[in-house]
């Protein structure tokens, strides 16, 4: 039997992530109702991702770094180059583009189906800009597209 290759190690978690995902924010939106339970969803991914922000700006501080997108980049490009297949198509000082056409999570999200795929946009269209508002607030991020929609991620950081 050989041993898995990191981008399977990685598919594997993200699959369990989004699996988890899923089925919480499934029973949410089941017990809540649609609009407050996707309300709820998006308050609560929110609240996650910017601690998660937060704590790495925490980190880098004590590590004597500054918490910039190079900074950033340099750290967990080399995480995201594992699993995840895209390019930086625009790298300006206060302009970032990333497009992926291929990410382990949004393609978990896919495999379980197309409400499931409408619950991953749900957690992929608030996490990363929440993430920038703990970790640099100077940066806002939007994803101007998505897999579900475009069949690629363009994820856009602006410095402010």
């Amino acid at each position: 039997m050989s041993q898995p290759t990191p981008r399977e190690i990685m598919d594997g978690f993200e699959a369990a992530r989004a699996k988890t995902f899923y089925y919480m924010a499934k029973a949410m939106i089941d017990e809540l109702g649609e609009e407050r339970g996707k309300q709820i969803i998006r308050e609560t991914v929110y609240k996650m991702s910017k601690a998660s922000g937060e704590t790495t700006k925490k980190r880098y501080t004590e590590e004597g770094k500054e918490n910039t997108w190079e900074n950033h980049r340099a750290e967990n490009g080399p995480i995201y180059s594992v699993a995840w297949i895209g390019e930086t198509t625009q790298n300006e000082p206060d302009l970032k583009i990333i497009e992926y056409t291929y990410c382990p999570l949004g393609a978990a999200f896919t495999r379980r189906g197309k409400e499931a795929e409408e619950i991953g946009d749900i957690y992929c269209s608030v996490t990363d800009d929440a993430f920038w508002s703990g970790f640099n607030p100077e940066w806002r991020v939007t994803r101007e597209k998505t897999f579900s929609k475009n069949g690629v991620c363009r994820l856009v950081w602006r410095r402010d």
